[in-house]
């Protein structure tokens, strides 16, 4: 019953997913709420064999995407997405990084370009 009241997190995703592979625009609600079920199944266990990997390599309570990466190893799709998703969240974050010094920079020059003639 408990699992039954469970929000469903991914559902809207799901349904756009669903939709870009060929499903109806709006799929049965039985059919989002099985898929969600199965990718939050899928996301818990990935997550709870990165744990005891981690606790393994010594490093408790510090997961790390290496282990991730490692999990999915023989899945060559599933390996080269994370690898991807892994680089794209490294270039987003120097990018962010470039912009909040540039408005640290900018935020610190004096009003109308430095001059006050």
């Amino acid at each position: 019953e408990h699992e039954s009241k469970r929000k469903k997190p991914f559902a809207m995703d799901l349904k756009r997913m669903m939709y870009g592979f060929g499903d109806m625009e709006q799929p049965l609600p039985e059919t989002v709420e099985v898929m969600d079920d199965i990718v939050c199944e899928f996301i818990s266990r990935l997550t709870e064999q990165v744990v005891v990997l981690s606790e393994k390599r010594g490093k408790k309570g510090k997961l790390a995407t290496e282990d991730v990466l490692f999990l999915v190893r023989k899945h060559p799709k599933m390996y080269y997405r994370a690898k991807e998703l892994i680089r794209l969240d490294k270039e987003i974050k120097r990018a962010s990084k470039i912009t909040n010094d540039a408005i640290d920079v900018l935020g610190k020059a004096p009003p109308g370009g430095g001059s006050s003639a």
